[in-house]
């Protein structure tokens, strides 16, 4: 069998995330259903992230094995005509036998879209409208998100079911561009690995520390410097989070 590596994009907002599930409707299970029935051969494809339910992408990465004899290009196409709306198949190539996208990876990035205001239809899927966004106080948001920089525990971030996994983890780069044609904020954030939730609770907190005057930025240090599984503060939506892109240390690897 050859292994072959997919560039894909999906709107999360109708699966329980990527990772398949025995009872709800997944990213890879779809995936995997559709290319059955439409080459009648399956396939388990493996993702470099298992983005939560409701979470976006761009830029997932995923390989599967198969031996049919098909171009990538027209096993592309059949595959995507028969996907629906929400899933698209941007590119497809060959991999070498031992690639893995998830052991594999360099770096992930990741967009979170916030919205100031209640958004359009057109846009309200892929961003989130904090109903506090008018008490948030910006700058105090910004100085909150630059403590995430550099290794830390994020035990009070996450939710760890196995006892086994590190909860740390390095943040690259945190950062924020305003996007005034959607009147809303892009949060930029980049690391290799992250936890089940942590994205979005890093982003939550900081929201919480900012619209509450009894919460000072030094707060999120603490919290990482005494790590603790039973935060209570916000947890952001999983519909502002998109998967824009991961990177490899092989650069021939796609990552458009």
């Amino acid at each position: 069998m050859k292994k072959y590596i997919a560039l894909i994009a999906y709107d999360g907002t109708d699966f329980s995330g990527w990772q398949e599930q025995p009872t709800a409707p997944t990213v890879a299970s779809t995936l995997q259903k559709t290319f059955l029935k439409v080459f009648n051969q399956p396939i388990t494809v493996i993702g470099a992230s298992r983005t939560d339910a409701g979470v976006h992408a761009l830029g997932q990465i995923a390989s599967f094995s198969c031996d049919l004899p098909l171009p990538p290009h027209a096993m592309k196409e059949a595959w995507n005509n028969r996907l629906p709306k929400s899933i698209f198949i941007r590119d497809i190539s060959l991999a070498q036998p031992d690639f893995h996208p998830h052991k594999h990876v360099l770096q992930k990035t990741y967009y979170y879209h916030l919205f100031f205001n209640r958004p359009n239809p057109f846009t309200a899927r892929f961003g989130w409208y904090y109903e506090f966004t008018k008490k948030v106080d910006f700058t105090k948001f910004e100085e909150a998100l630059s403590l995430y920089h550099g290794e830390h525990d994020f035990t009070s971030f996450c939710r760890i079911e196995d006892k086994h996994k590190s909860p740390i983890r390095t943040i690259d780069h945190v950062s924020t561009i305003l996007l005034p044609e959607y009147d809303a904020l892009r949060i930029i954030i980049k690391g290799k690995s992250f936890l089940q939730f942590q994205i979005r609770r890093m982003i939550g907190y900081a929201l919480d520390v900012a619209r509450r005057k009894d919460l000072p930025v030094c707060t999120i240090q603490d919290m990482l410097n005494n790590p603790n599984p039973q935060q209570t503060l916000l947890k952001a939506d999983g519909c502002g989070l998109c998967l824009r892109k991961v990177l490899y240390h092989d650069q021939t690897t796609m990552h458009k």
